[in-house]
């Protein structure tokens, strides 16, 4: 039965990598607020950036019924960094009658901190070559964003991936 699984984590903690390999393993469609949310705008959008997420999270549950209706899997790739948007998305998914898995991607802090190093790199050199839309997360924005995210309790995921390396 096609059911929705979201994921959980860190930036640069290899969400995005993760939901590409578990597209291949089942037949899936991938939601990304971010790939969304680059589409429609050019820049940083700094005060709307919560809001405009929250509408594409929003956008991406109705679509994700009409996926799944069709006997699809859908991966949403958005990180759902606090317990609310987590619970949000589970009573979402709950009244709607969908099934719902909460994967958890945790990777030790200097793996991460490497794989943020290595994805901004790969993103400033895209960008030179192409006329690539990206998020480049320097430090000050890291730790901005770390300090919203708020660790799941074993008791609101359904699986945690441990010491997952993305490419």
């Amino acid at each position: 039965m096609a059911k929705v699984i979201i994921l959980c984590g860190k930036i640069a903690s290899g969400k995005t990598f993760y939901a590409e390999q578990l597209r291949k393993k089942t037949n899936a469609i991938i939601l990304s607020v971010d790939d969304l949310m680059l589409q429609l705008s050019d820049e940083c959008l700094g005060g709307r950036h919560d809001d405009i997420a929250l509408r594409c999270e929003r956008y991406f549950y109705q679509l994700a019924e009409q996926i799944i209706s069709s006997g699809m899997y859908v991966i949403i790739d958005f990180g759902y960094w606090t317990k609310k948007e987590r619970d949000i998305a589970k009573d979402y998914f709950r009244r709607a009658g969908i099934p719902m898995e909460l994967h958890y991607i945790k990777v030790p802090e200097d793996i991460r901190l490497k794989q943020l190093e290595n994805r901004n790199k790969l993103l400033l050199k895209k960008r030179s070559e192409e006329s690539s839309r990206s998020y480049i997360i320097n430090q000050e924005l890291r730790i901005r964003l770390d300090a919203k995210f708020e660790e799941p309790l074993p008791s609101e995921y359904d699986k945690m991936i441990h010491n997952f390396v993305s490419d």
